[in-house]
């Protein structure tokens, strides 16, 4: 279940949610972007003053490196908080959100995992292992960010702070691409107005930590390549350094996909710098290789020590149990399906044996195959493109092209998407240590198209200006939109009623047998036995029995849900159906 109760209309009315929500931003855009074209290209350009002024503002703080990255963090946070202001404070809806929220809450009690439970059975969810300990499928960066808000105050600290971390570090990744550093500046405030950056401020799921891993990495790897063809230049220590932690970030975020990204960066990194025979191994090796292959060595080996700690195994990872225990397809599309698992519950059993196992065997014949892949390729394409007012920029990408350091950008970027659609199903966060990229092409061919003339008039300086003002539009509808998804929600209604009455609480929660894939409620905090509400599915009679023996301390409730209803009453020796 890959995003929960999002995914199951995404198999039944996947094309129609895209493009009403495609159709829907496109209809606010596109009145915009056409009267600024009309406008370009009709208007008397008389000059837009107060935006020359804007401009040599920028360049003059662009010069202050360290400032400008700490400006663009600042400002990230300051937007993020206004979202949040507006929207809400972020409420978990989906199952990968309530399993990061697990491990958020294990670490934050100084644990990296949880006994296995003796009642184990009654609190199996999607997204969460329950042998041989109880813990969260998922690999520990997103959990431990989140621990850090928790322990400040709440979750949501952790989410708002890897934003603002994210935009920030973008910045200081387009500074080693681009000069003058004005533009990394204005990239930096791009990031900040991206609606998919937006999105994932205001989601437990995770996006932003892995980006700003993947823009540390990036930044760090541009650095090390400069200006390669003067003999004079030395790699710089703490360019290796921060690149060695940005991949330290991918790997304990997003191993599958933050490794790709690794080893296309190490690979083109060592034909670069060892190729050369002006400079020295050793030379090499000191001021890269080694901070470097450190960070590591000291990432790859705490990762074994905390997978020992979950699963018993430190070459076994928490997602390869789950997937063994629960999953009816392959993660990788040229992988053979595994023998069907044993299910205990229905609602699990009808997710991974009808959509999971779905969306697995429509891509086995060559046409489903094609049509699967260049789906998820245009998922990803979507993701980058949501700041609409940036298609204007690309119309000047040809010329971008001429450099090679945008030819290397995009190479990087083919490799990385090609090895992202391996994988059965994509979405976009899963490419989030790449998509730092699309601000070195977007910001580059911002460039390009502001030199263009036609007829002798600055159509492209007016269009890129119009650009960015554009982008800055966007906010109110983006806020719109988040809002819209963050309605309060049913389940958070019953933890209000139940926190207010007070007491200890056991809800039992009965699925309607004719539904199928109804939306998930067992979800639980890491120490279960001590939390004041705890989930747990109904079984048989006697397993009931047992589990009301077990919490005979808290008052037992029933929560029959069904497609159409929720109804939460006190549990009676009769509620068993």
């Amino acid at each position: 279940m890959a995003v929960g109760a999002m995914l199951l209309l995404a198999d039944k009315a996947a094309p129609v949610t895209f493009l009403a929500r495609d159709g829907a931003e496109i209809f606010f855009y596109a009145p915009l972007i056409g009267l600024l074209i009309a406008v370009a290209f009709l208007g008397r350009h008389q000059g837009m003053p107060w935006f020359g002024k804007m401009e040599n503002a920028l360049a003059r703080l662009g010069r202050r490196r360290a400032l400008s990255v700490a400006v663009v963090g600042v400002a990230s946070m300051l937007v993020v908080l206004s979202l949040s202001g507006v929207a809400g404070v972020p409420v978990p809806k989906v199952d990968d959100e309530f399993s990061y929220l697990l491990a958020a809450d294990t670490f934050a009690h100084g644990r990296l995992t949880n006994p296995a439970h003796p009642m184990w059975m009654h609190f199996e969810t999607f997204h969460t292992i329950q042998q041989p300990s109880y813990a969260s499928r998922y690999p520990p960066g997103q959990g431990l960010i989140l621990a850090l808000g928790q322990v400040l105050a709440h979750p949501v600290i952790g989410v708002w702070l890897s934003a603002a971390l994210a935009c920030a570090a973008i910045c200081w990744m387009l500074m080693g691409w681009l000069t003058p550093p004005r533009w990394a500046l204005i990239g930096g405030f791009l990031a900040i107005l991206h609606p998919e950056i937006l999105f994932w401020s205001q989601r437990y799921w995770g996006g932003s930590v892995t980006l700003a891993g993947g823009a540390l990495a990036l930044g760090g790897f541009r650095r090390l390549l400069s200006d390669h063809r003067d003999q004079h230049f030395r790699p710089r220590v703490r360019d290796a350094a921060l690149m060695s932690v940005g991949m330290s970030i991918l790997i304990i975020c997003r191993p599958y996909e933050g490794g790709v990204l690794i080893l296309i960066l190490l690979t083109i990194l060592i034909i670069a710098l060892f190729v050369q025979k002006k400079r020295s191994l050793d030379a090499v090796m000191a001021r890269v290789g080694w901070p470097i292959a450190v960070g590591l060595i000291i990432t790859i080996g705490w990762m074994g020590y905390y997978n020992w700690r979950v699963t018993r195994d430190p070459f076994r990872m928490p997602q390869q149990v789950y997937v063994a225990t629960y999953n009816a397809a392959p993660v990788f599309l040229w992988q053979e399906p595994p023998s069907p698992p044993a299910y205990h519950h229905k609602q699990m059993q009808d997710f991974h044996m009808g959509w999971e196992l779905r969306h697995y065997t429509k891509q086995g014949s060559f046409g489903g195959l094609v049509g699967g892949v260049l789906g998820r390729f245009l998922r990803l394409v979507r993701g980058d493109l949501r700041l609409w007012p940036l298609l204007l920029a690309f119309a000047a990408i040809p010329w971008a092209f001429k450099s090679r350091w945008i030819q290397l950008a995009l190479l990087i970027w083919l490799l990385f998407t090609a090895a992202l659609l391996q994988v059965t199903w994509t979405f976009f966060h899963y490419a989030a240590p790449a998509f730092g990229l699309f601000f070195v092409l977007a910001v580059q061919s911002l460039r390009h198209l502001r030199l263009w003339h036609w007829h002798g008039k600055p159509v492209g300086l007016f269009l890129a200006r119009g650009c960015l003002v554009l982008s800055v539009l966007s906010i109110p509808h983006t806020f719109w939109s988040v809002a819209q998804q963050n309605r309060y929600v049913r389940r958070n209604q019953i933890i209000s009623r139940l926190q207010h009455e007070g007491g200890k609480h056991l809800i039992v929660v009965h699925y309607d047998p004719s539904d199928n894939n109804s939306v998930e409620w067992v979800y639980n905090a890491a120490d279960i036995d001590n939390s004041q509400i705890v989930w747990a599915r109904e079984l048989d009679a006697a397993q009931d029995r047992e589990l009301l023996n077990y919490f005979k301390d808290r008052r037992p409730w029933l929560l029959q849900v069904s497609r159409r209803s929720t109804h939460l009453v006190p549990y009676s020796s009769s509620s068993n159906l």
